[in-house]
Formats: C-alpha cells, structure tokens, sequence
C-alpha cells in the first residue's frame, strides 16, 4: 500500500480512536465518576437521550449504548491502525465504521431526526469513499 493508503488508515484509525476516548469521558463525565473529563467528553450520551426521548429509557440503557458503539470505535480503530502499520487494507475496520455510521443514520431516521441522519450520511460517504481510496493505493 502506497503513503496515501497508509494515511488514509492512519487519520481514521487516530478517529475513531478519539471518538471513542470521547465517548468514554463522556460515560465517566455524565455518571458522576470523573466529572472533570467534562471538558474533554463527547456530548453524544445527551444526544443519544434527547433522540430517545419518546421511548424512555432508564439512563443506564443509555450508557450501555454510547458504551456498545465506544468498543466498535475502539475495534475500528485498531483495525485502521494496523492497517497503517502493516500496510494493509483494513476491511474489518471499515466494515465496523460503515456498519455504524450506517446504523446510526437508519436510527436518526427512525427517529425523524433527518438533520443528524444528515451528518451520519455524510460520515458513512466519508469512510466509504475512504475505501475506495485505500482500494486504489493497494
């Protein structure tokens, strides 16, 4: 695989890494266990109650969710980024990012949130075209 796919990789495995971090702050921050992470958390667990709303669910559901997705970025970073490392394509790690940016756009849908399927769309047509990037450098 040429420097481009390597980069490719490489941004999304650094990513994804972040994102889940972010979200792991967040669980901590929102819970009451590490309330100073607050600055450094994601605003997903408000997001994920907020789109939830009308089903009304206990908070704990919703930790477990933002908690589910965190452990399928952590994956998906790791897949990326030995991808980077080794040179190789990363299937698994963009079959997990595009299984969940995929499922979330489906759920915002379901939810009438049209705005925030939006920007899942537009991320899930990011890593797609990735893909394909990383296809044609290997």
């Amino acid at each position: 695989m040429n420097p481009i796919g390597r980069t490719v990789l490489g941004v999304f495995g650094l990513w994804h890494g972040l994102a889940a971090i972010q979200n792991i702050f967040d669980i901590l921050a929102s819970t009451g266990i590490e309330p100073r992470l607050r600055p450094l958390a994601s605003k997903n667990l408000a997001l994920i109650g907020k789109l939830a709303e009308p089903l009304r669910p206990p908070k704990s559901s919703i930790v477990v969710l933002l908690a589910g997705a965190s452990v399928v970025e952590a994956a998906a970073s790791a897949s990326f980024l030995y991808g980077a490392i080794e040179g190789d394509r990363s299937e698994f790690g963009f079959s997990l990012s595009l299984g969940l940016f995929g499922a979330f756009f489906l759920i915002d849908d379901a939810f009438d949130d049209y705005d925030l399927g939006a920007k899942h769309r537009a991320i899930f047509t990011l890593v797609a075209a990735g893909y394909a990037a990383t296809r044609a450098s290997a």
